[in-house]
């Protein structure tokens, strides 16, 4: 049986990974928020950050339609955060998960590493996906934590650090 290269994708990207991170606004309907890995930063000056989404889900209209978004850096505390905004059945935006819903804002996830508050200044279509570019006008700093990582279908820590010291000193240098 040869996979498909679809197939293929997918597999090579399950090998790569990545933080998580959960994706909120508020509605007229209510809060609407989704589990995502592909958080990245794309510029300091201004700041600004890229996320993608399915357009075929329920959060994508949601979240390409907003005024404010906001983008929540999940620690390895919040693992079953991440799993129920993964799952389309399971509570969302609970106290017991650590939400607040002010009036008109994006949630609030309390504890979060990072929160990153701001507007949706691009959509860009993207086969199946939309890649949305997020200028970013506030940034909240928790407590630095373990951080939560996707890796192949599960979540995990770093576990302890190997070291402190400058990559250039740990690792053997090339043989000339």
């Amino acid at each position: 049986m040869t996979d498909t290269l679809t197939d293929q994708f997918k597999a090579g990207f399950r090998r790569y990974p990545t933080g998580v991170a959960i994706v909120a606004t508020s509605t007229e309907a209510g809060p609407v928020g989704a589990t995502v890995s592909s958080v990245a930063s794309v510029s300091a000056n201004p700041p600004m950050l890229s996320f993608s989404v399915s357009r075929s889900g329920r959060s994508g209209p949601a979240f390409t339609g907003s005024d404010r978004l906001a983008v929540h850096i999940l620690t390895y505390a919040q693992a079953h955060v991440a799993a129920a905004f993964a799952d389309r059945t399971a509570p969302r935006f609970t106290l017991a998960q650590g939400w607040s819903l002010p009036q008109g804002e994006p949630p609030i996830l309390d504890d979060a590493a990072a929160s990153f508050y701001g507007r949706v200044v691009r959509v860009v279509p993207a086969g199946e996906a939309w890649l949305v570019l997020l200028e970013v006008d506030t940034v909240r700093l928790g407590e630095t934590d373990e951080p939560l990582l996707h890796h192949d279908r599960h979540y995990w820590s770093l576990g302890p650090s190997v070291s402190t010291l400058p990559l250039d000193r740990i690792l053997p240098e090339k043989a000339s």
